[in-house]
């Protein structure tokens, strides 16, 4: 149903207004359309409009319905699905003054950046920020224990891909994860210099064992630091 049909008494200028409306709330389909489920809306609830004009407050009811809630998790999985099957996700990265095209690859541990071959692991990201970037894209900022990865990314793609990164920050391996934050007490204890932080960081994932209390690495099933004497947490 088009909305021409819908509004059969609409003015140009209020069937015009009424697009636009539309498509501040992207309710307008990529072919320049009205959204289906929105005119079914507005038909099965008969709403009584004055002039055919379509209000902000008629839109956010219909966005409180089940309709729109059930129509924006489409939108959401789809874009996630998208981005699972394709393993990467196009953003632009800052370099110099210059912002630049990469290709982000999605990897079961963490994220690389093609451009700069810069890896980022889930384990170590702490929290994701999505802001407003440049024209039509959102800025997304990765805070990491000791600094910040900001890209920008198309609008449609920023939520899904904060999801899916918090997804795997989630069910990374629960061992290293506190590992990590041992480590980082560590640091901020002053117990181990920056330089045997990075080292550490570096060794996270191998066999190794460091005492939580004063930063010695343990002899293999140790129950106790031989340094300090602190009972090995298991």
């Amino acid at each position: 149903m088009e909305l021409k049909n819908f509004f059969k008494n609409s003015s140009n200028d209020t069937y015009n207004q009424n697009m636009d409306l539309l498509e501040d709330y992207d309710l307008i389909t990529p072919l320049g359309s009205p959204n289906k489920l929105f005119l079914k809306f507005l038909k099965s609830k008969k709403l009584e409009i004055k002039n055919d004009e379509i209000t902000p407050e008629i839109i956010e009811e219909f966005e409180d319905s089940i309709d729109s809630i059930n129509l924006k998790q489409a939108k959401i999985h789809k874009e996630k699905e998208s981005i699972f099957k394709q393993e990467k996700v196009w953003i632009n990265i800052l370099q110099g003054d210059e912002w630049v095209g990469s290709d982000m690859l999605l990897e079961h541990d963490g994220v690389t950046i093609e451009k700069s071959n810069e890896k980022l692991l889930y384990s170590e990201m702490v929290e994701i920020n999505i802001s407003q970037g440049g024209w039509s894209k959102n800025k997304i900022t990765i805070d990491t224990y000791d600094d910040e990865f900001v890209f920008e990314i198309n609008e449609a793609k920023a939520i899904p891909l904060k999801e899916i990164l918090e997804d795997n920050i989630d069910n990374q391996n629960r061992d290293e994860f506190d590992d990590l934050l041992d480590l980082y007490n560590l640091f901020e204890r002053g117990l181990i210099s920056e330089e045997e932080l990075e080292l550490r960081k570096a060794l996270i994932y191998s066999d190794d064992r460091y005492c939580t209390n004063c930063g010695e690495k343990l002899d293999g099933d140790s129950q106790f630091c031989s340094n300090c004497g602190h009972e090995v947490e298991d």
